[in-house]
């Protein structure tokens, strides 16, 4: 079967500058001048105490798992005003479009999986150039001999069919994160489980790769992993609990 493939990751490397200093005219830092910073964001305490497994212990912040809580939304505020005043008294905009200019000069300009062969296809993963999510493609199997090649080259069979391309569902819903992919045994459908709130959890789809629409989309959250019936007309997947297990 396919299986996802995670994306090749990104390689930082640290460089160490050396400082000179004459003896007779040693050099003087550069001071920037402070800017002031609004007050240090500090999270609220609420008592709350938890205990499980024969032990108990505070937990102050336990206020935090409720997402609809006004004052997580103003904590969270408060930081990013703070964080933009930070890097803005290090420079500001100029600073950031610095350092992520440095670190994407550093990325390949593209990246592909070899081609893995299963049946007549040759299935592989690529990121686009200026993009940041791969893409899953097919091609047919190229035949042999001149003639063949000739044939392939005729009926158009060369061509790459794009199965999957995870930028559009970032684009369209701002974020995305695949887990699991899955060919069926006669490669007509693609079962995969993606999350695009970033809570991971993932909802299982099914897409026909003939018609190239999604032709099924679970109700459930949660889904983990999948797999096809040999014959192609089941598909089993587990789902989590609320405590994230696989239960079912």
């Amino acid at each position: 079967m396919l299986c996802r493939r995670p994306c090749p990751g990104v390689f930082l490397r640290l460089f160490a500058t050396s400082c000179r200093r004459s003896s007779l005219h040693p050099s003087q830092p550069h001071l920037r001048t402070a800017t002031a910073l609004p007050t240090l964001p500090v999270a609220k305490k609420v008592p709350f105490n938890v205990s499980a497994h024969g032990r108990s212990w505070s937990d102050p912040y336990h206020w935090m798992r409720d997402t609809s809580d006004p004052d997580l939304a103003v904590l969270l505020a408060a930081e990013n005003a703070y964080a933009d005043a930070f890097v803005g008294s290090a420079g500001g905009g100029g600073l950031r479009a610095h350092l992520a200019a440095e670190m994407r000069a550093r990325l390949p300009a593209s990246t592909a999986t070899p081609p893995q062969l299963w049946g007549p296809w040759l299935y592989y993963q690529y990121v686009p150039e200026g993009k940041e999510y791969p893409v899953l493609s097919r091609k047919l199997r190229p035949s042999s001999g001149l003639v063949g090649t000739l044939l392939d080259y005729l009926s158009g069979s060369e061509k790459e069919q794009v199965l999957l391309d995870w930028n559009e569902v970032a684009e369209k819903n701002g974020y995305v994160h695949i887990g699991s992919c899955r060919i069926s045994p006669d490669h007509r459908f693609l079962a995969y489980t993606v999350d695009t709130s970033g809570g991971e959890l993932f909802s299982l789809e099914v897409k026909d790769l003939l018609s190239e629409h999604v032709i099924f989309s679970s109700p459930d959250k949660g889904v983990v992993s999948l797999a096809w019936s040999g014959n192609n007309e089941s598909l089993f997947y587990t789902v989590c609990d609320e405590t994230l297990r696989p239960n079912q």
